[in-house]
């Protein structure tokens, strides 16, 4: 006890021998804490989140553990500063402490937030797949995550700055106003930028089109619209891969007010066709030619329950029979595979039941006495 009592009486920068070994072992039982925290509190959390389905819970407790962690440190050892009684004489310690402190925190709170930012993402990015039941690629709203993301983390960090700075007695009112003026400054020089970027969001609000969908935009080159399927939806423009696979590219601030025509959005697929056949068919092979049609498209597996065949016109060359009918599938290629199906169905049956299938004729008719009269100039 005497000798603790002349410990007292020696000072370090006006701190007592004392004072600062029992710091010392504050700082030990800090770091035993802090062990504790890491090996058996977040061990256990760990464990109880691999039980879980999701692996949201595991990563949140990945991503907090490090921040928390060092926090602790932070605020123990500044609380085990305290104890010292640190006070400004000459040199200013005890200010000095808090705003070291107080940077630290405001470091390391940013750095946890950034990494739940990276988490919430991830995990927003996985519902949105698995409630769409589609690729990355194809949920439009993901193209604005990494902007958005980018966005948020730089919103935390400049306020973060913010903080730091005022902490360390620097006004913080210039600063602000200089970044008032220089954004300024870049919004007119982007502003093309930032028409396409809102022209993105008009796109996803109204779902006008995703990737893969075959678009046609009232946007002419070489004197034509534009269509060909949508191969990529960017914050700046669409890439559309055009029918004779060239690669256009038209900025969303066009796309947004552009008229465009969705060709994937149709839930069937119309054949529109007129079936020609001879001006001499019987009109009972007629009605035969109109039921063989209607067998084969009721029969055919792809196509819908309506259906309008009929002996439609008087051709100017043929009898002609109207097929308006729909296929169940909106894929182009499957449906030119069912349309040559039909197709190919009715012309095997024609054939069997001996039905001509017309093609473009023109009659000549003369009258005798004029035939009569061009023979007897001929004889003369």
């Amino acid at each position: 006890m005497q000798k603790f009592m002349d410990l007292n009486n020696y000072d370090f920068f006006g701190l007592s021998i004392a004072k600062i070994l029992i710091f010392i072992v504050i700082i030990f039982i800090i770091l035993l804490l802090a062990k504790f925290l890491s090996l058996v509190i977040f061990k256990f959390l760990k464990t109880k989140a691999e039980k879980t389905v999701t692996d949201f819970d595991d990563n949140f407790i990945e991503a907090i553990e490090a921040p928390i962690i060092w926090l602790f440190y932070v605020i123990s050892t500044y609380t085990a500063l305290l104890f010292l009684g640190l006070k400004d004489t000459d040199i200013p310690l005890k200010t000095f402490a808090g705003s070291i402190t107080e940077t630290l925190v405001a470091v390391f709170l940013t750095w946890l937030v950034l990494r739940l930012i990276d988490i919430f993402d991830t995990y927003l990015e996985s519902v949105l797949i698995r409630e769409k039941g589609r690729k990355k690629k194809e949920v439009l709203l993901l193209h604005f995550f990494p902007l958005m993301k980018r966005a948020l983390k730089v919103a935390v960090v400049f306020i973060a700055l913010i903080v730091i700075i005022q902490n360390w007695g620097y006004s913080v009112t210039s600063l602000v106003a200089g970044f008032g003026i220089t954004g300024l400054a870049v919004g007119f020089a982007a502003k093309e930028s930032i028409s396409n970027i809102f022209g993105s969001i008009f796109i996803v609000a109204d779902q006008v089109y995703k990737p893969a969908d075959w678009i046609m935009v009232d946007r002419s080159i070489n004197n034509g619209n534009v269509e060909g399927i949508v191969e990529d939806i960017s914050l700046r423009s669409t890439k559309i891969r055009a029918f004779d696979n060239t690669l256009i590219t038209i900025p969303n601030s066009e796309m947004a007010n552009a008229t465009v025509k969705n060709v994937s959005a149709h839930k069937k697929r119309r054949i529109y066709e007129f079936i020609d056949i001879t001006y001499d068919t019987p009109a009972e092979k007629v009605e035969l030619a109109v039921e063989i049609c209607r067998k084969i498209v009721r029969e055919h597996p792809e196509m819908e329950e309506y259906q309008q065949i009929h002996f439609n016109q008087f051709g100017a060359h043929s009898l002609k029979i109207m097929l308006y009918i729909f296929t169940k599938t909106t894929d182009w290629g499957e449906y030119l595979a069912i349309r040559q199906e039909i197709f190919l169905s009715i012309l095997r049956e024609f054939n069997k039941h001996g039905i001509e299938f017309a093609f473009p004729t023109q009659t000549l008719y003369l009258n005798p006495a004029d035939i009569e009269k061009q023979s007897s100039m001929q004889s003369f």
